[in-house]
Formats: C-alpha cells, structure tokens, sequence
C-alpha cells in the first residue's frame, strides 16, 4: 500500500471518530436535558394532574372598556413565582421527606368570573359593599385594601359578589404621574361617599346601599367566628398579593372566600342564636345596616330556601379581564396551610434576592397593655385624655389580634371599662352603653358558637 494511500485511510478513520464522538456528545446532552430540564424546576407527573390554566395566556383587551379605560388582562401566576422551590425536601411532622406535591394547595379552573356577565340577575338588588381598610395598629388610615359589593336577590334568592382591586383606576383629580387616582386611595383621601360612588360605577350597579367596613384586627375575629383555627395563616393568604402573583387573583380569593362562607355559615344566623350572632356581627364592624334591615333581608333568602346550591352565590371580577383564575377551596384549612407555605417560600426567596429581611412583628398585648396603663393614670382626673388614647384601638378591636384567648379577654374588658367610665365622667351616657353593649354582645357572639 502506497503512503498515499494510508494517508487517505488515516483521514478517513478521523473523520469517523470525530463523528461518533458528536453522536455520543449529543446523546449525552440529550439524556441531560430530559433529567434536569432547567435548573430549579423539577418534572413531576401525575396519573391525574389537577387541571391547571394555560400559562401562555393571551394579553386581550376588555370586552367593556370602564369610561374609554382598557384593562389588559395579567397573567394570574408570575413566572417568578412558579420558579420557586424548597431549599431542601419538605418533611412531615415526623421528619420523613414527602413529596412536594402534596404540599401544593389544590384548586380548579374559574374562566367566567372575569368575563362578561353571561348570567342575567333580575329583580330587585340591595347592594352591600364590603370594604377591608387597610390601617396600622391604633391609628385612623382609610386605604381601601379590599372591595367587595354584594348584590343580594331576595326574589329569586341568589347573591352575586363582585371583586374590585384595590388599584383600580379611578379618576380622583391627580395627576396621573403622582400614582394617587386609585380606588384604594379614594376611600382615605375623597371619603367613604365618593368612595361608594366610584365602587358602583365600575361594578356596573346604580348605587350602594349599605356599607360594612372593617379592619385588619376585625378581620381576624371574623375569620375566627367562622370557624378558623389559624387565624393569621389565613387571613395571611387573603391579603398576599406577590405570592398569587398578581391583585386580580388576591382580589379573586377574596370574593371565593366570601362566597364559601356564605354557603357553609348562612345558617349560623337562621337557628336558635342567629339574633345574637347577626347582632354581634353588626356591632362588630362599622356599618349603616341596622339589625331590622339585616333581619329582614336573611329572612326573605331563608324563604326562598337559600342556598338551593352553590351556584346561588357568584363571583365577579371587575374590571373586566380574561384571566382563568384559580379557585381554591378555603373550608378545607389544610389547603389553606399549604396556600401560606407556598406564600411563605415566595416570601423568603424575594428577601433572599433584595437582601432584605421581614418587618419586625409588632407585640400587640403588650402594646395594648402599655394604653391601658397609661389610661388608668388619667382615669380619675382626665376622662378625655382616656377616650383620646383608647377610641382607636377599641374601634379596630385591636385585641383580637392577641392569640392567648385569656390575655385577649382581659384586654377587651379593661379597655371596655375604662371607656364606659370616661364617658360616664363626662356625662355621656348614650356613648357609655354603646361600649358595654359592644363588649356584651361580643362576648355573647365568641362565647356560644
């Protein structure tokens, strides 16, 4: 064989090595990319995956544009924060590892509630808007943190809640680069008549009939009413806006969270103490619905047979957007646990990322501890300075944020004393009884459920 010709045959092995070195390169990067796909995600499957939204969901405009104003449709869940994993495996309380997915909170698909209304309600409608104030712990704040309106149908029996974020746009007069013309911001800064106002125009509804406001404290004793152990990990969920990714799905849960309640609880205000549970409700939270009007619209739904079926009860989101919101089930408080550790793992990985670290946690007793005795030493001499320092705090309820129920207790009754004898100091009788009944009825409400 001539050296040409080993040359060549030289060349030729070459060329054949050099291409199964590629074929063994690519066959090992694809087996790469099938077991580790992106870094931190992690492939899961399921003989029965629960349904889940189309992540690649289109940016359409609103079928019903608000006054000329188009809101885009957001997707419901931030890419950020499906990207967010455990640090390590979750454990059970024995300390065994267990699989991810059964820490994910369950929940199917709404498509409609943020479509154009398809169900057509007729008959009279009695508007009631529910409205979560945002306020720290003992001051007056008035931001609008939650909106809610229920449209109760006492002929037909139905009741339809439509959601409204709190960043809503409304025209309040600013200019549009200070960031303030929001319905949040209308509640504090315009007054709760126009705030109502606005409310009812962009829920499509001629008008608001009754209010019920109430705030972060208020919301806490709610929630426990109704049944909830963890109190703070719920309304934790409720509030969390970053950890669904966005305020229509916050607002959404909200809206769901109402219309749960409405079906497992409506009874509690039917049977044998449903006087002193509705009247304790009322005294509760700031409202213009007078025990009479409440009565009289329970009784016409208690006629009606409500609720007949969970479709009795809606949710509406408005404005308009095409989102598939996730509808969680609350009653099930498991589920809830596993929506505040999804938050909580959100939450510690955007501190991780901005180097930041949580707010410090206020001692509610002990701050509450600290009015009283101030309170006291001013009791017997300046009964105004008493009423100047409580007023806030006992209108918020601010002891329900206690978690040791005997503390609370203790709280709620010396600052119902040292009301009652302030404004007995200063001849105001009526003002007097209404702390003692407030403090009564409460006691009544926690005390029998």
């Amino acid at each position: 064989m001539t050296d040409k010709e080993n040359g060549s045959k030289s060349k030729k092995n070459i060329y054949i090595i050099i291409i199964l070195l590629l074929i063994l390169s690519a066959g090992v990067f694809s087996v790469y990319k099938v077991y580790h796909k992106e870094p931190g995600k992690i492939i899961e499957t399921e003989e029965n995956p629960i349904e889940t939204e189309n992540k690649e969901q289109t940016q359409d405009t609103l079928e019903e544009p608000i006054d000329g104003i188009e809101v885009q449709a957001i997707n419901s869940i931030a890419d950020e924060e499906e990207s967010i994993r455990l640090s390590e495996p979750p454990k059970n309380y024995k300390g065994e590892i267990v699989a991810e997915r059964s820490l994910e909170p369950r929940y199917t698909i709404d498509d409609t509630a943020g479509a154009s209304r398809k169900t057509t309600f007729t008959g009279r409608r009695i508007n009631v808007a529910i409205t979560g104030i945002d306020g720290r712990l003992g001051t007056r704040s008035r931001h609008a943190d939650a909106n809610h309106v229920l449209s109760i149908l006492p002929e037909t029996g139905e009741i339809e809640i439509t959601s409204i974020p709190r960043d809503t746009y409304c025209d309040l007069g600013y200019s549009d680069s200070t960031g303030l013309n929001k319905l949040t911001i209308c509640r504090s800064n315009k007054g709760r008549t126009r705030y109502l106002q606005e409310v009812a125009r962009i829920a499509r509804l001629d008008r608001i009939h009754y209010y019920v406001e109430f705030g972060f404290s208020q919301a806490m004793g709610i929630i426990e009413f109704l049944g909830y152990k963890n109190t703070s990990g719920t309304l934790q969920v409720l509030r969390s806006r970053k950890g669904f990714g966005d305020d229509y799905q916050r607002t959404y849960n909200q809206g769901q969270f109402i219309r749960q309640a409405i079906l497992s609880h409506f009874n509690k205000f039917t049977g044998t103490f449903g006087g002193v549970f509705l009247r304790g409700a009322l005294l509760f939270v700031e409202t213009n619905l007078t025990f009479d009007a409440a009565s009289d619209i329970i009784e016409k739904l208690e006629k009606r047979n409500f609720p007949k079926s969970n479709d009795d009860v809606v949710v509406r989101v408005r404005p308009i957007t095409r989102i598939k919101y996730k509808n969680y089930d609350f009653t099930d408080e498991e589920n809830i646990k596993n929506l505040e550790r999804k938050i909580e793992r959100f939450n510690k990985s955007r501190f991780d990322r901005e180097l930041d670290t949580p707010q410090p946690k206020v001692d509610v007793a002990r701050r509450l501890n600290n009015v009283i005795e101030k309170a006291k030493q001013d009791s017997a001499k300046r009964p105004t300075q008493v009423i100047s320092k409580m007023t806030n705090y006992f209108n918020q309820r601010a002891w329900m944020q206690v978690k040791d129920t005997a503390e609370r207790r203790k709280i709620r009754d010396e600052f119902g004393t040292l009301l009652y004898d302030a404004y007995m100091k200063k001849n105001q009788p009526k003002k007097a009884e209404e702390i003692r009944e407030i403090i009564e009825t409460e006691k009544a409400m926690f005390g029998v459920k």
